[in-house]
């Protein structure tokens, strides 16, 4: 009777305790110099955007790899050719987009990409847009990076676009 009494109250504490993740920092806005990854892979991911806004299959598929698959919550994964259909076709429209606080992981030949995207869309002329989180698995092909993996997920459906921060010398 009394191990079962104290199971029982293990149980009810666990279940009252407060989620396990890590508490959100505050996002201080400060200048930082990007890493000469961070420039590289910061233009290869506008490059890849501006190809959506474009509807450029081509400049699109050249990116990816042949393996290519995105991952989404609660959706099937979409594999690359099913992805750009996705983004070009006539009922997607991506308007704008703001990648933020990115970060790179150089592994050599592969590269961790992770970043916040800001994207005003429709979708069936509806808004779509939103703030995501992106991480990006790019790998080396000769002298070029493709894109191999994507996990995105939505985090707020309303897209908040920060002003920018004009320096003062004081950061």
């Amino acid at each position: 009777m009394l191990i079962r009494c104290i199971v029982y109250i293990a149980f009810a504490a666990s279940i009252a305790a407060p989620a396990q993740e890590p508490t959100q920092p505050k996002l201080t806005p400060r200048i930082i110099t990007a890493t000469k990854q961070v420039t590289v892979f910061m233009g290869l991911e506008r490059l890849m955007l501006q190809a959506v806004q474009k509807k450029d299959k081509t400049s699109l598929e050249a990116m990816l790899d042949d393996e290519f698959a995105i991952e989404m919550p609660n959706v099937d994964p979409l594999d690359g050719e099913d992805w750009v259909d996705s983004v070009t076709a006539k009922d997607f429209t991506l308007k704008s987009f703001v990648i933020r606080q990115m970060s790179v992981t150089d592994l050599g030949d592969s590269a961790v990409v992770k970043y916040d995207r800001i994207q005003e869309s429709t979708y069936q002329g509806k808004p779509d847009g939103g703030e995501f989180f992106v991480v990006d698995l790019w790998k080396k092909s000769g002298d070029s990076w493709k894109l191999a993996n994507r996990y995105v997920a939505k985090v707020s459906s309303v897209p908040s676009i920060p002003k920018p921060i004009k320096p003062t010398g004081k950061q």
